[in-house]
């Protein structure tokens, strides 16, 4: 098992093995979109839906990929891949290989990423499976922040 952090640094996402940074996620501070820079290249990464489940990284010639948990798509050679997000984390399988990202509580500890078995293109994976998290950790703070807000002023406004 390979253990690797993303940590906030520089107003970016950096993907760290230990022997220092590897690639990295810039965002708004919406995170409705973003750039994953790795060692083969730039993507742009965004949600595919307006609940922010699903998301795909893209560069030029199309999709590379998509997690989604009903369709996932990654790189290299496989079966068919399963995404699971839930609050604090989520999963992706492949034939019996597994990415595991858990994020931490608050919106600026670091993100914990175990690897088991081969994946192509890791780091833009392990990238793309962060910002699908945060994305749809942002999405529920910004509703709870309208919803605190307009609770505040009342029914008359």
């Amino acid at each position: 098992m390979t253990a690797l952090t993303v940590r906030k640094q520089d107003g970016a996402f950096v993907l760290d093995s230990g022997a220092g940074p590897r690639a990295s996620l810039r965002t708004g501070w919406t995170l409705r979109c973003g750039e994953i820079r790795t060692g083969s290249g730039l993507w742009t990464v965004e949600p595919t839906d307006r609940r922010r489940i699903g998301v795909t990284a893209r560069a030029e010639h199309g999709a590379a990929v998509r997690l989604d948990p009903r369709r996932s798509h990654v790189p290299g050679p496989g079966g068919v891949a399963r995404w699971s997000p839930g609050r604090r984390g989520g999963e992706l399988t492949r034939d019996g290989h597994r990415i595991a990202v858990r994020l931490s509580a608050g919106p600026r500890g670091p993100i914990h990423v175990d690897v088991t078995g081969e994946w192509a293109e890791l780091d833009l994976v392990v990238l793309t499976a962060c910002f699908a998290l945060l994305t749809r950790r942002r999405r529920r703070t910004l509703l709870m922040m309208a919803v605190m807000g307009s609770a505040s002023r009342g029914p008359m406004g």
